[in-house]
């Protein structure tokens, strides 16, 4: 009983402190988000993986380029538009509220390192899934038709 009570009031306290979902706050919630996660560097740490792909001689020019051409603006503001059209504003604030966050940023950091660990056994174990259900496959078909080719003569 006292654990319903708590939750009632976790959820009451929740609801009541909810942004109300509308342009005004979607805004100014998505330029929170967008304070602590910058265009900038979401390209530049972009660039940098990329630029590992190319030959050594490819890389200095590169990103030269980048820093001289790349329109952070209108990146900026087609992020914008598109966090506001696809979160509500208590979805942009949670946002904010964890880039915002030195933990989150530092996990995030660990996210590459950590997937590129995870991924080849995920790899592995979905092509031993595959393997396992193909044979499962052919033998249940093979029994088919043994089944369905042998006579059954009844007395």
């Amino acid at each position: 009983m006292k654990a319903l009570f708590f939750l009632s009031i976790f959820a009451l306290t929740t609801l009541a402190f909810a942004l109300e979902d509308n342009l005004e706050n979607r805004q100014a919630q998505a330029k929170r988000y967008l304070e602590a996660n910058p265009p900038k560097a979401m390209a530049q740490a972009l660039a940098d993986q990329t630029v590992t792909m190319l030959p050594e001689a490819e890389r200095k020019p590169y990103l030269d380029m980048l820093t001289k051409h790349l329109d952070v603006k209108a990146i900026h503001q087609a992020m914008q538009t598109a966090l506001m059209n696809h979160f509500t504003a208590n979805e942009l604030e949670v946002l904010a509220n964890f880039y915002s966050n030195p933990e989150a940023k530092t996990a995030l950091a660990k996210m590459d390192p950590y997937m590129a660990e995870v991924l080849p056994v995920l790899q592995a174990e979905m092509l031993k899934a595959q393997q396992k259900a193909f044979n499962a496959s052919n033998s249940r078909t093979q029994v088919d038709e043994v089944t369905n080719n042998s006579i059954v003569k009844l007395p």
